[in-house]
C-alpha cells in the first residue's frame, strides 16, 4: 500500500480579517464527503416526508402510498451537488473541508462564520484550483449556460 503520510496538497494563506487561513485543495475524498453529508441530510428529509406522504395518503384514501414515495426517493443528481456546492451552507461545509487540515481544531461553524463574501473567488479558487489546461469543476451556472449556447 502506498504511504501518503507525507503527501501534501496545494495550500492556500488567505488573509481574513486580522488572521491568516490556510485552505487546502479539496481532493475527491473530501468531494465524497461532501456528497455523503448531502445524502445524509436528503435521507432524513425524506425519511419526514415518507411519513406524511403515507399518511396523507391514507386520509385521502384511493392514492398508494409507495406510488408516491418513488418520487421523493431519489438519488443526488451531479447538478444538485454542484448548486449544493454554491449554497451558503455548502460553500461553509467545503470551507470546513478545506481548512480542517491546517486549523485542526476549526468547526463547521467557524469556517462557515470566516468566509467572507468579497472573498468568495480567490478561496474557491484555494480549494479547487485551476492548473494550466485543467479545468476548474464546472458549477451549474456554467453548465446551464454552456446549454443555452449550444442550443443557440
Amino acid at each position: 500500500m502506498l504511504d501518503l503520510s507525507g503527501f501534501v496538497p496545494k495550500r492556500t494563506k488567505i488573509v481574513i480579517g486580522t488572521k491568516e487561513f490556510t485552505f487546502s485543495e479539496l481532493s475527491m475524498g473530501d468531494l465524497g464527503e461532501f456528497r455523503g453529508e448531502l445524502v445524509k441530510q436528503r435521507k432524513e428529509v425524506n425519511e419526514e416526508r415518507r411519513k406524511r406522504l403515507i399518511a396523507d395518503a391514507e386520509k385521502i384514501g384511493n392514492i398508494d402510498p409507495m406510488e408516491l414515495l418513488k418520487f421523493s426517493d431519489s438519488s443526488i443528481s451531479d447538478e444538485e451537488l454542484e448548486a449544493q456546492m454554491e449554497t451558503i451552507e455548502g460553500i461553509g461545509f467545503m470551507a470546513y473541508l478545506s481548512l480542517r487540515y491546517a486549523h485542526t481544531g476549526i468547526s463547521r461553524e467557524q469556517a462557515a462564520q470566516i468566509i467572507r463574501p468579497s472573498l468568495m473567488g480567490e478561496i474557491s479558487e484555494a480549494m479547487v484550483p485551476e492548473d494550466g489546461d485543467k479545468k476548474k469543476l464546472p458549477t451549474a451556472k456554467a453548465k446551464a449556460k454552456k446549454s443555452k449556447v449550444k442550443q443557440q
